[in-house]
């Protein structure tokens, strides 16, 4: 908990805020996967071409904390969201009574493609309830139907049923894509011990995409993001642009992390002798082990509320592989609203509802795991945030991350924004791919979130300390 990682260090009022907004008012989206994960080798049959040109995806924004694009299955269009903390293709179905999402669901009746393949119906269990769903083959496009990346006779799975309460109230997708590095699928326990579901091939594998980009505009508003598939992604490997970090997990976009520090206020290096990070776009917020948030206690226990002295906070800094990051407060620090009790007199307290007004505070942009890599230590998740502010390619041969800065506009640069380097309360460097000097605050270059609509994801969710979960410690196979 927020109460025990700082360590006493906020004021009651501001922690009580923190952890309402942060942990125990965060529906979580689950939905796609067991937390028994397992890597099925490589495949060996013959990878088929990728994209000759590059395939830019938009990806719409949703408060901060959703990024959705087009999957065109079975002639259907469907809002999805492309997870690289995920493996399989998901989606929600009209086999499914019960569900009343927001958006369109997949149905089999209006396809010309589908075709039953195995029939096989399974009940996995996640991290925030069981979910029953149907196994069969679709012809699907990355994109739009116009998109060339089209996997035809592709393992899918249709949700028949689940009681997983945010896919019905607060999802405004109706799918989850894996992009996973692995040519198949990990193995999924399901509640029969005796059997395994997996080593179906892996959406990218079909479609030939060894290489990806993603990248999250920043703006005021709620701006777009962007997926990119192609010879771009491709090249970046030789781009000295980026920094090239190799991918030490499995079946996850996971890398080495060590050196943690915050300028020297850190309580001490939380990633001695090294922790592991995953880069996961479907994960909202920035996830952190209960040992690094009390390293950094006493740099997020200095967060104004009022965000006023952002501009004195140190970054946070640490190695992925043998490359140096920086997160500065613009990352770190995140802008959310809640409701509060406004005071009231004795006789409207007693005889009527209490009175609720919005608030907008300045919050630490964590939420906090409990999850260990066999042989790297201590796991992060690095979300949405970081996305922001990284252009990041994900590798699959030779498995690899290459990250460059991002511009505001989502072009990779070999120089930092102005958020990088602050003097006092103003800038004086100079924004990535502009002209001039810009000044600007660090509250400026803040992202606002609801998390009410946050994600994580489903294996990391019984590792999560909230308000009403103490979590427990998760070990990957890495």
């Amino acid at each position: 908990m927020w109460e025990t990682g700082l360590k006493g260090r906020l004021s009651r009022k501001v922690m009580n805020f923190k952890l309402l907004l942060l942990l125990g008012g965060i529906p979580i989206s689950t939905a796609v996967r067991s937390i028994s994960l397992r890597s099925r080798g490589n495949h060996t049959q013959k990878r088929k071409s990728g994209p000759t040109t590059d395939v830019n995806l938009e990806l719409k924004n949703f408060q901060n904390v959703q990024y959705m694009g087009d999957f065109y299955i079975g002639g259907q269009d469907l809002p999805v969201i492309y997870d690289t903390g995920s493996f399989e293709v998901i989606v929600l179905s009209d086999l499914c009574k019960k569900c009343e999402t927001q958006g369109p669901m997949y149905s089999s009746s209006k396809s010309t493609s589908f075709s039953d393949g195995s029939k096989l119906v399974a009940q996995h269990t996640f991290g925030s309830g069981p979910v029953l769903s149907k196994k069969a083959l679709e012809t699907v496009h990355v994109g739009t139907s116009s998109s060339p990346l089209v996997a035809t006779s592709m393992p899918f799975w249709q949700v028949m049923d689940h009681d997983i309460d945010v896919w019905d109230k607060y999802s405004k997708f109706s799918g989850i894509i894996g992009l996973g590095h692995s040519a198949t699928t990990p193995a999924m326990e399901s509640d029969d011990s005796d059997r395994t579901y997996g080593k179906d091939e892996s959406l990218l594998e079909a479609v030939g995409v060894t290489a990806f980009s993603i990248c999250l505009e920043r703006s005021a508003g709620t701006p777009a993001g962007w997926l990119i598939m192609g010879p771009t992604a491709e090249s970046a490997r030789y781009d000295a642009k980026f920094r090239h970090v190799p991918v030490v997990g499995d079946i996850h976009w996971a890398v080495l992390m060590t050196h943690l520090g915050a300028g020297g206020q850190e309580s001490h290096d939380a990633c001695n002798p090294s922790c592991a990070a995953i880069v996961d776009s479907g994960t909202s917020l920035i996830a952190a082990p209960t040992s690094a948030l009390q390293a950094l206690a006493p740099i997020l226990s200095k967060i104004d509320p009022e965000c006023k002295n952002l501009d004195t906070l140190p970054d946070i800094t640490f190695n992925l592989g043998q490359e140096s990051f920086t997160l500065p407060p613009a990352i770190y620090v995140i802008k959310v609203t809640g409701y509060v009790e406004e005071r009231q007199e004795v006789w409207d307290a007693m005889f009527g509802p209490p009175k609720l007004k919005a608030v907008t505070q300045c919050v630490p942009a964590f939420m906090e795991i409990n999850m260990m890599a066999k042989e790297h230590g201590p796991v992060w998740i690095l979300g949405m945030p970081f996305l922001r502010f990284y252009y990041t390619v994900f590798q699959r041969d030779p498995k690899s991350l290459h990250i460059a800065y991002a511009t505001a506009e989502c072009n990779p640069s070999g120089d930092p924004a102005a958020i990088y380097s602050f003097t006092g309360n103003m800038t004086t460097t100079i924004f990535a791919n502009t002209t001039g000097t810009t000044h600007a605050s660090v509250e400026s270059q803040l992202s606002t979130v609801n998390p009410s609509w946050a994600r994580v994801p489903a294996w990391a969710i019984p590792g999560m300390k909230t308000a009403k979960n103490h979590g427990r410690i998760v070990h990957l196979d890495f």
